[in-house]
């Protein structure tokens, strides 16, 4: 039949399953429901458009109440002492909005599942043709959503909906139809997905079989989508399905079948929605232009290092003896006095290895009662540590040569964790389980019994982690950022959080959210251009007081800060997908204004940034806190020889101080001066 069969079947649909006007909403509430839905990323129209289609369809009851349980509760967390910018976490105005309008609720439900399964982007492609595709031979044209409005949309349902647990319910039903099939290449991810011609098909069939039951059934042949489609249409729709696969059958509901799968056809993808002759009302089949839906390769985080393993083998007793040696390494390594590896405990690496391995937890359990096969050292010429295999057991060390490169990438993934707050809080916090390389490097040693590891610096490892949360997605220079967010939650730099850069931490938070202001959500925040700066200062009132030594060797220093604080200020902009925030910092420096006549009392000025701020903790050396008993400029001392005081701000010509100088800041109780 001709594409226009599937448009005139969903006029019909329409006429049987009516949905509710666009305009139930009058007034001043719906301009402030249009402006919600808008600055949350999604769009009103494109809401309504999507609701037309999947509103007509009805929940299995249970299944709707466990997920409208899930994905109900909203947070808002605080960023800093920032009023204007928050992390709104779960329900939006979206799924809020869908919570009291069951059609809409349909379509918050399904389309949650379909982004879960897909990549975004690709997803976004494959719906947009689909509806165009719908509409294109009928008479009556009807213009599909637009592609940034329908991406944005689907976004922010990816964002709203991220608390609930889509993993568990694929994974049984891929245990179930997928039982002695071994996932060794990332290609479980892939039969997830659904050919699009079956996509386009599935927005009319299913409300056709819903509401005519014994007159319809669909006959699905496709060897990709298989899993996705039996959760949309049995567990979440309640639809009985009968699905072939490698000679056998499963039936997922009662005897009353009315959706059927070929999981074993080999041809190209086809679909057929036929009447109870056996008739077809439509059928669709797949066209050489038709585009690939790209799968989503993401895992909870919980047992996250023994899905990974299981990509590369399936031997459950090569399995342990590895977890047995990565993490005995990172134990080792965590047990090793260096600067570099100052954040590690190994409590802390135990903590974070059985959140990775929890299916091999027993096995961490007498982690730390056989590490002392390893001892390790540190390489002067590169600053890596050496772990070298004691009595040469050669056992462990073959072990290791065969995955070297993964055992690699879960020490990596163990060290930068380690740094991140939150990740044991909240298992619905997905990484991507193939994550770039770009950040974990590897490095030989002549010595066949030696490992060489890199314990990640903390810029590195921000790097990692965003990676993981990010996946494939495009992503801005990670240079400026202080916040990332994907999947409705954030990646957060201790900066965000600090007032004072000497409480700058090492280590990042995990937080479920989406950086917002006023409602409007954003995925990034990066330190404020200069051209934003500009605009907040006044150039005529406000100086920049610069480093000068203000005393010397056997010179009487009061112990006193060199500023006073005046204001501090943030000026927050927007640019594309981000928040740009500036830090303004007023202040009077007397010494300055001493000698700058006519202006006195003025004040200098100093602007920066989350990230800036957090690069500057990160190249410093952090000392224990100053315990001296005086109160600032109730005391004060002679300079020993070689020791200056330094005032302001910028970088010294250390080429005019003595090798073994000491320049001191008079900074203590005074986070301004900082």
């Amino acid at each position: 039949m001709a594409m226009g069969s599937q448009f005139s079947l969903s006029l019909e649909l329409t006429k049987l399953v009516p949905f509710g006007s666009l305009f139930n909403t009058a007034g001043h509430g719906l301009v402030r429901l249009l402006r919600e839905i808008q600055a949350s990323g999604s769009d009103f129209i494109t809401e309504q458009d999507l609701a037309e289609v999947f509103g007509r369809n009805r929940l299995e009851p249970r299944f709707a109440s466990t997920f409208r349980t899930a994905v109900k509760h909203s947070v808002i967390h605080q960023i800093s002492h920032i009023a204007e910018l928050v992390l709104e976490g779960g329900a939006g105005p979206t799924v809020k909005r869908s919570l009291s309008e069951e059609g809409y609720f349909a379509m918050v439900v399904q389309l949650s599942l379909l982004i879960y399964t897909h990549e975004l982007s690709s997803l976004t492609g494959a719906m947009a043709i689909s509806f165009e595709r719908r509409t294109k031979d009928s008479a009556e044209y009807v213009a599909p959503p637009r592609y940034d409005a329908l991406k944005g949309t689907l976004r922010a349902i990816r964002e709203q909906t991220c608390a609930f647990m889509w993993e568990l319910t694929i994974s049984a039903v891929e245990k179930k139809v997928y039982p002695s099939i071994a996932w060794t290449d990332g290609s479980l991810y892939k039969v997830r997905t659904i050919p699009q011609v079956i996509l386009q098909a599935l927005l009319d069939a299913f409300t056709a079989i819903q509401h005519l039951p014994e007159h319809t059934r669909l006959q699905i042949s496709s060897a990709n989508g298989l899993p996705t489609i039996v959760v949309w249409a049995h567990h979440i729709l309640g639809l009985s399905v009968k699905v072939h696969i490698n000679g056998e059958s499963h039936v997922f509901g009662n005897e009353l079948v009315t959706v059927y799968v070929d999981g074993d056809y080999g041809g190209s993808p086809k679909v057929a929605l036929l009447n109870e002759t056996d008739d077809p009302f439509f059928q669709l089949i797949k066209k050489r232009e038709d585009p690939v839906l790209a799968p989503v390769r993401r895992h909870p985080i919980r047992d996250y290092g023994t899905r990974l393993y299981r990509f590369r083998d399936e031997d459950r007793k090569t399995e342990r003896g590895l977890v047995h040696l990565i993490v005995a390494t990172c134990t080792a390594v965590a047990s090793f006095p260096d600067e570099a590896s100052h954040f590690l405990s190994v409590q802390r690496v135990l903590s974070v290895s059985k959140l990775l391995f929890s299916s091999n937890e027993d096995v961490i359990d007498g982690i730390d009662l056989c590490s002392t096969f390893l001892c390790v050292e540190k390489r002067p010429e590169t600053g890596w540590l050496s772990a070298e295999f004691q009595d040469h057991d050669d056992d462990l060390w073959h072990l290791f040569r065969g995955y070297k490169k993964l055992a690699v990438e879960l020490m990596h993934i163990i060290f930068v964790l380690c740094r991140a707050q939150g990740v044991e809080d909240d298992i619905s916090l997905y990484i991507d389980v193939l994550p770039e390389s770009q950040y974990i490097r590897t490095s030989s040693d002549p010595d066949l019994h030696r490992i060489l590891i890199e314990v990640p610096s903390p810029e590195l490892a921000f790097s990692s982690l965003s990676s993981l949360l990010l996946g494939p997605a495009p992503r801005p220079g990670l240079e400026e950022i202080s916040v990332v967010s994907a999947w409705g939650w954030s990646l957060c730099l201790s900066s965000v959080s600090c007032q004072d850069p000497s409480d700058c931490t090492t280590g990042f938070a995990f937080v479920r959210g989406v950086p917002a202001r006023n409602g409007e959500r954003k995925h990034y925040i990066i330190d404020g251009a200069w051209s934003l700066m500009k605009e907040a200062l006044s150039h005529d009132t406000a100086k920049y007081s610069r480093f000068q030594i203000s005393h010397g060797p056997g010179d009487q220093c009061i112990l006193s800060s060199w500023t006073r604080l005046k204001d501090r200020r943030y000026f927050i902009g927007v640019k594309d997908d981000a928040f740009e925030v500036a830090n303004v910092l007023s202040y009077d420096d007397p010494a300055v204004d001493a000698k700058d006549k006519g202006v006195a009392g003025d004040g200098s000025s100093v602007t920066c940034g989350f990230r800036s701020m957090q690069h500057v903790s990160w190249a410093a050396r952090h000392v224990p806190p100053c315990q001296h008993p005086a109160s600032p400029g109730q005391s004060s001392l002679v300079l020993p020889e070689n020791v200056f005081v330094f005032r302001g701000v910028g970088r010294p010509r250390l080429d005019t101080f003595q090798p073994d100088a000491v320049l001191a800041g008079l900074v203590a109780r005074d986070s301004s001066a900082r």
